[in-house]
């Protein structure tokens, strides 16, 4: 949106006259759309004017969606801040909601880091014991990053498997020399999480009266590849995210990599419910625990791992 309004860019090539079409096609009041989520991860300094880009690319090509008689923003009033907040400048009810996702993503990076030489089935199966044998948790949707991050590219997989797995390498293994930045790169991508998270968490609440669906719009290839390898779905009222599918291309159906680190998932999976560890909400006591340990074992395993003293490819 900010290409057309300030660069002159055609919104045709940049591949958002399917969704003007869309929204413009829509019965009046049927949809709504928010860059809220969004909006959430763009510098302090630049939400204002990002937002104001929004607002111009909607007054010229889908007026009817401006603005919502439900919206709250009021920039006249609003202080914005001019600084990016760091995990631990988040209210403490947002670390709780991240606390799996980056206890997760931090294991995936020191296994990848640490255990170089075993395969990826092998260090796979180390990312559930971690995970498991840590916080008693093993989220599907962390576990299907943590098997694509350590998968190879074959070269006998077609190109489009090649950039599916390089996409989402590129963003959830993303590294940097110093510690303090690589802690924040991983940081980055326990955000992109939560789009997906968001649209489960607000999907099926009513809104004026009716059942809404909530659902993201991106142009992300990584968050792309994960939703089409990876997504919930309610079951008899019970909420979106406890139950799962997961989706393999008929190249991956037929690989050993694949096929192994998904009945690996199961075979942990189907243990646990023996066990009688089923999945139930997490009361404020279990996000307590979770972030804690976070705080904990999980900062001080990467400090131990990637501490300024070693170098980081």
């Amino acid at each position: 949106m900010e290409d057309v309004i300030l660069r002159g860019k055609s919104p045709l090539e940049l591949g958002l006259m399917e969704l003007v079409n869309f929204l413009n096609q829509c019965p009046p009041e049927s949809v709504c759309l928010t860059p809220g989520v969004a909006l959430s991860e763009v510098h302090p300094k630049f939400k204002k004017q990002c937002s104001e880009i929004y607002e111009v690319f909607l007054s010229i090509f889908c007026p009817q969606m401006v603005d919502h008689p439900t919206a709250t923003r009021n920039s006249q009033d609003k202080i914005e801040n001019t600084k990016k907040l760091k995990f631990n400048e988040l209210p403490i009810g947002e670390q709780y909601l991240h606390s799996i996702s980056y206890y997760s993503l931090i294991q995936i990076h020191i296994i990848d880091s640490k255990y170089s030489d075993l395969t990826g089935l092998e260090k796979f199966k180390m990312y559930m014991d971690s995970v498991c044998d840590d916080i008693d948790m093993l989220s599907a949707v962390e576990a299907e990053v943590a098997k694509y991050c350590f998968s190879t590219k074959k070269e006998h997989y077609s190109q489009d498997l090649k950039d599916r797995i390089q996409d989402i390498k590129d963003n959830f293994l993303d590294r940097h020399s110093n510690p303090k930045k690589h802690l924040d790169n991983i940081f980055n991508g326990v955000q992109d999480l939560k789009y997906g998270k968001s649209a489960l968490k607000y999907s099926e609440e009513f809104f004026y009266g009716k059942n809404q669906e909530t659902w993201v719009l991106t142009l992300d290839s990584k968050l792309y590849w994960l939703s089409e390898s990876i997504h919930h779905y309610p079951v008899e009222g019970e909420p979106h995210s406890k139950f799962y599918s997961i989706v393999r291309t008929p190249e991956q159906e037929s690989c050993e990599y694949w096929q192994s680190v998904d009945r690996a998932l199961n075979e942990r999976l189907g243990l646990r419910k023996h066990e009688g560890k089923v999945d139930s909400p997490l009361s404020e006591k279990d996000m307590e625990n979770l972030h804690s340990i976070l705080l904990g074992k999980g900062f001080s395993d990467f400090e131990d791992e990637f501490n300024s003293n070693k170098c980081v490819n």
